[in-house]
């Protein structure tokens, strides 16, 4: 708490104990989580945690923990489901905002292939199009997509490349 007053003091900045937490061992004695949390008033907090967005974890990365990426980018698609967009909007849409939006918290965590496989169908679903609730056929893979406009693409990344 000594350390964290002269942060307080040095920066101006004071630290909100509302938003801050602390983390134990699992193995920790539940006597040691009361008295930290006795000199902190921080709360105990159990893995996983969100930091920025980003799923904060120990041992390997989950399908569950990324949830809230698909649930963005799905929500997203639903916004825009209502319009009729043309295969060229479709692509701005998907190169400029669907395939920005899981930059950051794919180069900070190394999600499950199952997750770059799910967000990458979830984006050609959207390219291709639905009629009466059944996807439309895709008339070409998202691999050949990916290449420019030149070569027969549409210029759209693979996921794998984006992490």
């Amino acid at each position: 708490m000594h350390t964290l007053a002269t942060y307080e003091r040095v920066f101006g900045q004071l630290i909100n104990k509302g938003k801050s937490h602390f983390m134990l061992h699992s193995n920790a004695f539940r006597t040691t989580g009361d008295r930290i949390r006795k000199l902190t008033d921080f709360h105990k907090k159990e893995v996983p945690i969100t930091y920025l967005g980003c799923p904060i974890t120990t041992g390997r990365q989950k399908i569950i923990h990324f949830s809230d990426l698909i649930n963005k980018i799905v929500n997203k698609i639903t916004g825009w489901q209502s319009k009729i967009l043309s295969y060229g909007g479709k692509a701005t849409l998907i190169k400029h905002v669907l395939q920005s939006m899981p930059i950051h918290i794919l180069s900070a965590a190394s999600p499950p292939s199952t997750i770059l496989k799910q967000i990458q169908g979830i984006l050609a679903d959207f390219f291709w199009g639905w009629r009466n609730d059944k996807k439309k056929y895709h008339w070409s893979s998202w691999k050949n997509l990916r290449f420019p406009y030149d070569e027969g693409g549409i210029g759209v990344r693979l996921m794998n490349d984006v992490c």
